[in-house]
């Protein structure tokens, strides 16, 4: 249950009239998502309750900084989005409703990771998504650096995400999402920075320890999901992986 009155624990700063409207966007798009797509989220125990933290998640729909969001929803993170999602009717509303740091799609985003690390300082918390983009195929693919620049400078855990559903629902090159679908979210155990100190070591290695980290995730929540719907849904593909 969110308390707006609990900001200062939530998102140290903030101030309680951001936190509370984020709580009523969330809150409207919460009743949204679990009713038309039975939307579920698993491991919200792994949430940590105060401190800076970095969600990461995998990236297969435009609906994703919302499902994130949501996911994580009692620290009130600040989801990462394009540019131009801000300018779509209603759908930007949301948007800034929920936070969203504005990320450009020529990949000049400094001020982007400005605004994250200043977050990360003031004890609040970023959601990233290590791929740079959405998925073409469902499937998580390779990560870009700038999870490991985030958890270096800011030595802030990485908490990572898997999702599913979201893909067949609202793939790439889709005006608007299906009708019909389910969603599932699963959260992981929190990488503390000791741990992701030695994980980046190798900084090539670690990405790709960290990208096989959400995939077991997405497959499980692609599995929760086969569970629940008798196999209507996801549809069998990429994501399903050579395993």
């Amino acid at each position: 249950m969110r308390n707006s009155f609990a900001h200062r624990r939530r998102a140290p700063g903030a101030g309680f009239v951001k936190t509370a409207f984020w709580d009523g966007c969330s809150q409207f798009c919460q009743s949204i998502l679990s009713w038309q797509y039975h939307f579920r989220v698993e491991g919200s125990s792994n949430v940590p309750l105060t401190g800076a933290a970095i969600f990461i998640a995998n990236h297969q729909s435009l609906f994703d900084p919302v499902i994130h969001g949501l996911a994580v929803g009692d620290r009130a993170p600040r989801p990462m989005a394009k540019e131009e999602l801000f300018k779509v009717p209603l759908f930007g509303s949301i948007l800034r409703g929920l936070n969203c740091i504005r990320v450009r799609s020529d990949g000049g985003n400094r001020e982007a990771i400005r605004i994250a690390l200043d977050e990360l300082a003031a004890g609040r918390t970023v959601m990233i998504y290590p791929e740079g983009t959405r998925s073409s195929d469902g499937a998580v693919h390779a990560f870009r650096r700038g999870v490991e620049l985030l958890a270096r400078k800011s030595q802030a855990p990485i908490v990572p995400m898997g999702i599913d559903g979201a893909f067949d629902i609202w793939p790439t090159g889709r005006r608007l999402p299906r009708a019909r679908g389910r969603i599932w979210a699963a959260i992981g155990d929190p990488i503390s920075p000791v741990e992701h100190m030695a994980l980046f070591a190798d900084p090539d290695a670690g990405l790709v320890q960290l990208q096989q980290r959400v995939t077991t995730l997405m497959r499980h929540c692609r599995t929760q999901l086969r569970r629940g719907s008798g196999g209507a849904f996801p549809a069998p593909g990429a994501a399903d992986g050579s395993s």
